[in-house]
């Protein structure tokens, strides 16, 4: 499903990529919060009511939802009631991460997770946490890929290999050191 705000007024950069987001996330949706109420057993009596309010909440959570790849961040907006837009620039990107647990798998859905330095572990914020993505693992590439550009690193492929030493010469200067060594003791 794709997102229908493509005006972002953040704009950094020309816009390289949008994501879009897979209609399989409003079932999940309901699925995940359902389970979580489920297992808090307090939550029981109010599952009904999530349920018929995530028809009218979960179609336009997955409306709101928009990511863009541009020349210099990752730009995300998210929320229904609670709206936020979060750009992130590709130099403080520290990982990418696809995740995907059991409900989201039998969905056919992926997560990416970006993260920023300063911002990984359990505690870390949400703003990058991108549920059913479309092609998750190519936008992840085309991050990776505008990222290197970002920065002036060459891509590792085109990096020339380091000449290995020669076993020989390596086990030679190991004899002298240890010769050395018993020298000195």
């Amino acid at each position: 499903m794709r997102s229908n705000q493509p005006d972002h007024s953040g704009v950094t950069g020309k816009t390289l990529r949008e994501a879009q987001f897979d209609g399989k996330l409003i079932p999940y949706q309901r699925w995940y919060v359902s389970l979580i109420m489920l297992v808090t057993i307090v939550g029981i009596p109010f599952i009904p009511l999530w349920l018929l309010y995530s028809l009218w909440f979960s179609p336009r959570y997955v409306q709101a939802l928009s990511a863009r790849l541009t020349t210099e961040a990752v730009e995300v907006r998210k929320g229904v009631f609670n709206r936020s837009d979060s750009t992130i620039p590709l130099n403080r990107i520290t990982d990418l991460r696809l995740h995907d647990g059991p409900l989201m798998r039998r969905f056919g859905l992926r997560g990416l997770k970006v993260e920023t330095a300063g911002q990984s572990g359990p505690s870390a914020s949400t703003e990058g946490n991108l549920l059913g993505v479309v092609d998750a693992e190519e936008l992840r590439n085309a991050i990776l890929r505008q990222r290197q550009r970002a920065l002036g690193a060459e891509p590792a492929a085109a990096a020339p290999a380091p000449k290995a030493p020669d076993a020989d010469a390596v086990l030679r200067e190991i004899r002298d050191i240890l010769a050395r060594m018993e020298a000195k003791g």
